[in-house]
């Protein structure tokens, strides 16, 4: 019952964050800004602030058909002349993620399972959504990934102007 009352504190802070970094038209600033805002409340608050048990099953279906619905028939032949660098990409991220995980359990003593989700490829929803189901160490599984791509939001622009000045 107490995580039914803490629920709209937490959506307010999400919310807020939301709102403030999506302003700042960074790609991806809405979820960054959200869960950095929890991240603050947690932080700063006396409270033991927790979701509902099926809020975050709840959570991943709704992701799942915000996807879903961006699919349109007209996308499959494309995806068919897309379907090698495609898979090519999916497994050589696949794989190095698979190294990385060997590489940071061996030197960094992280889990084998916690190092392989963590440096896998995928949404960070989905990435910390199987890490709870796997019981490992979602905290950390969910920092690599939020890094991961404020990196790639930070960064991802000057790469591209390079990559298009030398071609």
């Amino acid at each position: 019952m107490q995580q039914l009352t803490q629920l709209p504190l937490i959506l307010g802070a999400a919310l807020l964050g939301g709102l403030l970094v999506g302003r700042l038209n960074i790609p991806g600033g809405v979820i960054i800004g959200s869960m950095l805002a929890v991240i603050a409340l947690k932080t700063l608050s006396s409270l033991n602030l927790e979701l509902p048990g099926n809020w975050p099953f709840l959570i991943e279906v709704a992701v799942g058909a915000t996807v879903g619905m961006s699919f349109t028939p007209a996308i499959l032949p494309e995806l068919k002349h897309y379907l090698v660098p495609i898979l090519t990409s999916a497994l050589l991220l696949i794989l190095l993620g698979g190294f990385l995980a060997v590489v940071f359990s061996k030197f960094w003593g992280i889990d084998l399972v916690t190092a392989f989700i963590s440096t896998s490829p995928g949404a960070m929803t989905a990435m910390t959504g199987m890490a709870g189901g796997l019981n490992v160490d979602i905290f950390l599984v969910l920092t690599f990934h939020v890094i991961r791509v404020v990196l790639v939001i930070l960064l991802a622009p000057a790469l591209m102007r390079l990559c298009r000045a030398l071609l």
